[in-house]
């Protein structure tokens, strides 16, 4: 059981760490990302990628 705490810690610091890379500094519901469980750190890493991902509608095309 101790091993797997350590694992999902491990995690959440990981996709902390991208979120804040990422210029991602609370969720969606305004908490701090230190608070947040796994899965809504992992759901708003999904949500950062597909912002990143997607075009600007300002951008222009050469």
């Amino acid at each position: 059981m101790t091993e797997l705490l350590k694992t999902i810690e491990t995690r959440k610091a990981l996709l902390i760490e991208e979120l804040l890379k990422r210029g991602v500094y609370k969720t969606s519901d305004e908490k701090h990302l230190y608070d947040a469980t796994i899965k809504v750190l992992e759901d708003e890493f999904s949500l950062a990628k597909i912002n990143e991902a997607a075009p600007t509608i300002n951008s222009v095309s050469t």
